[in-house]
């Protein structure tokens, strides 16, 4: 649903917001000229260190303890929340202290401080994975969580949604896709590792080499928010990249631009039985959730873009590009990695 904004944002509330995704937003709301207040778990966090420099203010709360939530009366008159704090593990015991209660409380705090509109950052584990017939899934087709994080962002959709429909409430879900780019090392790591030979890919190859993903640029991301925020937008939307690859085109762009293109002729050789019998590496515990049907993070993102225009630029390999260049400036490439790139020809990051 498109609503025009009636004035534009003065002051917002993140949690979160010392995390990848809110980090990148509160910089841009920032250079937007909004007032920023970032709750954070770890207000000394570089992230939140480089945000209060910019004149964000910093806030310490945790979402899962009452007594470390900030008083209402400490926090300033605000236009929006935008709820980005999550546990983002596969499956552990805080997942639903952390993504349930921690939304229930922070859609207590919006009513504290009297704030009307509501953006929570779900995700596409909630919809669940689909098969080759389903695909792309699309928001109003029921949700098939194949991860206990999945199950913690369909109960706390359900409490944003409950809220957003209160009279004088209003509330956008964003179901956003895979994310990637410069500050986050997520699957880029592993399938680095995996390229190198460093994880067992080999025993687990046939089974997840034509599975298809839609990884999205975290700037795009970013512009995508913008867009939908400026809009206030209400309701479900998924938010994904526009190029929906395979796990192996995925690791076919990433060897070109690191030079190790015959990694992945290597992984399409047969494996052994007794190759295959090994444990899988934990790195691709993610990937290999579903079913051998059932498999695809595939969604329809066309009523964002219907509503918003289209928001994702940025190609997979223009993408990956930009993130290995910083993964390599910033130090972050294991030893391993470092010792391959002295060796003539090993590889050469961007």
């Amino acid at each position: 649903m498109l609503q025009n904004p009636i004035k534009p944002l003065r002051h917002v509330i993140i949690t979160g917001g010392a995390g990848f995704i809110g980090s990148q937003l509160s910089d841009r709301l920032i250079k937007g000229k909004t007032r920023v207040t970032i709750l954070t778990r770890n207000p000394s966090a570089p992230r939140a260190a480089a945000l209060a420099q910019q004149g964000c203010k910093v806030v310490a709360c945790d979402l899962t303890d009452e007594q470390r939530i900030p008083r209402p009366d400490s926090l300033d008159p605000a236009d929006a929340l935008f709820h980005f704090a999550a546990d983002v593990s596969v499956s552990s015991p805080t997942l639903r202290a952390a993504n349930v209660g921690g939304t229930s409380r922070a859609l207590a705090l919006a009513d504290a401080l009297a704030i009307p509109y509501v953006v929570y950052a779900s995700s596409i584990e909630a919809q669940g994975l689909g098969s080759d017939h389903e695909i792309p899934l699309r928001e109003e087709m029921p949700c098939r969580p194949v991860s206990d994080y999945g199950q913690s962002k369909v109960q706390a959709e359900e409490l944003v949604s409950k809220w957003g429909s209160l009279p004088g409430h209003r509330a956008l879900v964003l179901r956003i896709g895979n994310i990637y780019g410069p500050g986050s090392a997520w699957f880029l790591h592993p399938s680095l590792l995996a390229l190198l030979g460093a994880t067992p890919i080999l025993t687990i190859w046939t089974k997840l080499r034509h599975r298809l993903f839609q990884p999205l640029f975290i700037d795009d991301l970013v512009e995508g928010i913008w867009r939908a925020v400026d809009r206030r937008l209400v309701g479900t939307y998924n938010m994904t990249g526009e190029e929906t690859v395979t796990i192996e085109g995925y690791l076919a762009t990433l060897a070109s631009l690191t030079q190790l293109t015959d990694r992945v002729q290597l992984m399409r050789t047969p494996v052994a039985p007794s190759v295959r019998s090994r444990s899988i590496a934990p790195d691709f515990a993610y990937v290999l959730m579903g079913t051998e049907e059932q498999c695809h993070r595939s969604y329809d993102n066309s009523r964002l873009r219907a509503e918003i225009g289209l928001y994702a630029r940025w190609s997979l390999s223009r993408g990956l590009a930009a993130t290995l260049k910083w993964y390599d400036t910033s130090g972050q490439l294991p030893a391993l990695l470092a010792s391959l790139r002295r060796q003539p020809g090993a590889m050469t990051c961007m």
